[in-house]
This record gives C-alpha cells, sequence and structure tokens, in this order.
C-alpha cells in the first residue's frame, strides 16, 4: 500500500488531523515492508504536498479534499441483447447493492441481491488509483453500434459529482475496474 493511501485510511477513520498525528499512527502501526526507521513528519508532508488533488491543509489540519471525499458510486452496465447490472456503493455506511436484471423471460425478472463478499474498503483504494474523477464525460466509437455494451459511472463525493458514460467504448483503465467490481461482489464483470 501507498504512503498516501495509508494516510487517506487515517483520514477516513479519525477525520481532519493534524501531521503529527498522522505520524504518530504511521509509527504506531505495524512494520509491514523492510522500513526500519520511523517515518519522518517531513516524509509525511512530501506525500501530502505531492497528492495535492487529495489532500487540503489548513493550519496544519489535514484533510481529503470535498471533491475527493467519496460518498457513493453507482455503476450501470447493460449488454445489448444481455443482462443488465446495477451496484451501487455507499462509502458512508460500507455497504453495497448488486441488482440484476434478466430480459431473458417474459415477465423480465429482476434480482436484487445484497453481497458481502468482498471488502468496500478496499474497493475505495482502488477507486482513489483509478482516477475515476480524471475519466471522460463520453466515450462513443466513431462507428455504428449494433450490439455491446453501454454503461454509466456516477462517483458522489461530498463537493461534486463526477459523470461518465460509453457505448462499446472505455476508459483505459477499465478492465481493472471491472477487476476491482468482481473482487467486490463475487461476480464477474
Amino acid at each position: 500500500m501507498n504512503m498516501y493511501e495509508i494516510i487517506l485510511d487515517i483520514i477516513d477513520k479519525k477525520g481532519p488531523t493534524t501531521f503529527t498525528s498522522i505520524c504518530n499512527e504511521l509509527n504506531e502501526m505495524p512494520i509491514k515492508d523492510d522500513r526500519k526507521k520511523p517515518v519522518q513528519l517531513s516524509h509525511i508532508k512530501s506525500v501530502v504536498s505531492r497528492k495535492k488533488e487529495l489532500f487540503s491543509v489548513k493550519n496544519d489540519i489535514v484533510s481529503i479534499r470535498e471533491e475527493k471525499e467519496f460518498v457513493s458510486l453507482s455503476i450501470y452496465i447493460t449488454e445489448i441483447l444481455g443482462p443488465s447490472y446495477k451496484l451501487v456503493v455507499d462509502f458512508t455506511n460500507n455497504k453495497f447493492y448488486f441488482f440484476e436484471l434478466i430480459f431473458d423471460s417474459p415477465q423480465h425478472i429482476e434480482r436484487q441481491r445484497v453481497y458481502h463478499v468482498g471488502s468496500v474498503e478496499e474497493f475505495k483504494k482502488e477507486v482513489y488509483r483509478l482516477k475515476i474523477w480524471n475519466w471522460e464525460q463520453d466515450y462513443q466509437p466513431d462507428s455504428l453500434v449494433l450490439d455491446g455494451m453501454s454503461w454509466r459511472v456516477k462517483l458522489k463525493t461530498k463537493g461534486t459529482v463526477y459523470e461518465s458514460e460509453g457505448l462499446q467504448c472505455f476508459p483505459k483503465e477499465w478492465s481493472k475496474f471491472c477487476k476491482s467490481i468482481t473482487k467486490l461482489t463475487g461476480m464477474k464483470f
């Protein structure tokens, strides 16, 4: 795990906190890497200053920027002539809900399942790594598409909403994103 991810975890659990408190917390954690020396305050300040898109500092208090403090993530995937999926991840309550709509019967059966397979906290870290907020708003092919997959992703934060959608075209991180969904839900994407 990267240092910025550990700092995000600390702030996520404790709320906005001082550099000194983050440093103390880091040095109380069991050492998982080949680090032999304690983490220095200057190192934490360096990490936070390099990740200005994630962190805000005011009066020596470090917090996650409102526009990067996740509230929920909704994912809609529809395969033309196939099933449709909806995944809602509630980061505030550390839960997720998965819906599957299958069109292979006359009644169009909707199945709702609540899964407790993966970790919302681990999924959240992956969303930070993938930087969904940098995705384009629309991914469309240059040619006519008669089949394939349409999708929409909506990330709500305390400060803004990021939306992205596409038809048979995807951001470069899409396969990693699908793997993280599979890890969270236990359903292959």
